[in-house]
């Protein structure tokens, strides 16, 4: 009863005051729920760390984090992984490993897509800021399977978002309309850029012995390189735009009639 009193106290300190110097106070508190066998104290924990939102980073919850992943708790690690501040990289590789233990891995066959829920929990995990060159490291602690996955989930992220660039009959208002209400967290295309990279980086060695590995690569390789020869394409027609406009031969004499340019980009399927 005392250590709920304290943790009540102490969160309330730090959220009307922004007060961070008490944090390591609230550490103290939860350290003390933390049993062999149960996590003592957990809803009001779980109350805690959303009214603490985006100010306490998960260096200061490493051993809730640990007993949390060990009593597979899903609710109350997805709430650590959704409200932290700071994402330590050991931590992420940890609750990667964690989210990942869910799905059933079939050797013979790769999926076409993760299921909605795991995506989810990922992208809010992959939408934290990194230290890219730690996070390579600890990406080696993945085994082989979790490794595709999550080629598969940056596979599957790409395509996303060249996809999102191609939207049609949208006015420039009305997609920053639609951004500015959107609140699913997501990375966007560098961070999914330098993921690649680090996973890439980590397992080098597997890639060059796994058929399923360097299949998602050579795919999302190909989806690259398509995506810029379109850009090349566009240009070009620019240019070739802003030549016509300036040669005389092609202007038009009648200055009663406007004249504008379209340019009209189909994507096929």
């Amino acid at each position: 009863m005392q250590i709920a009193e304290e943790l009540k106290s102490v969160c309330s300190k730090i959220s009307e005051s922004n007060n961070t110097s008490c944090l390591y106070k609230f550490k103290e508190n939860v350290d003390k729920c933390i049993n062999d066998k149960k996590i003592d104290n957990r809803e009001l924990i779980i109350q805690c760390i959303h009214k603490l939102s985006g100010l306490i980073p998960s260096k200061l919850l490493s051993q809730l984090v640990a007993k949390a992943i060990e009593l597979k708790d899903k609710d109350l690690c997805f709430v650590v992984l959704e409200n932290v501040l700071l994402l330590e990289e050991a931590h992420a590789v940890d609750f990667i490993k964690f989210i990942l233990s869910e799905i059933e891995f079939k050797q013979d066959e790769l999926m076409m897509r993760l299921p909605l829920d795991i995506e989810h929990k990922l992208d809010v995990l992959f939408e934290k800021k990194f230290d890219y060159r730690m996070m390579s490291g600890e990406l080696k602690r993945l085994s082989s399977n979790e490794f595709i996955l999550c080629l598969q989930y940056l596979q599957n992220n790409v395509k996303k978002a060249f996809q999102d660039n191609f939207q049609s009959n949208q006015s420039t208002y009305e997609i920053e309309k639609m951004e500015t209400n959107q609140k699913v967290a997501s990375p966007n295309i560098l961070q999914i850029t330098n993921l690649f990279s680090c996973f890439v980086d980590a397992h080098f060695t597997h890639i060059t012995l796994s058929d399923k590995s360097q299949e998602i690569i050579a795919d999302v390789l190909q989806l690259i390189e398509n995506q810029l020869d379109i850009f090349f394409d566009l240009i070009s027609i620019d240019s070739l735009i802003k030549e016509i406009k300036q040669n005389k031969d092609f202007q038009i004499k009648n200055t009663n009639h406007n004249s504008d340019y379209f340019i009209e980009v189909l994507k096929l399927e």
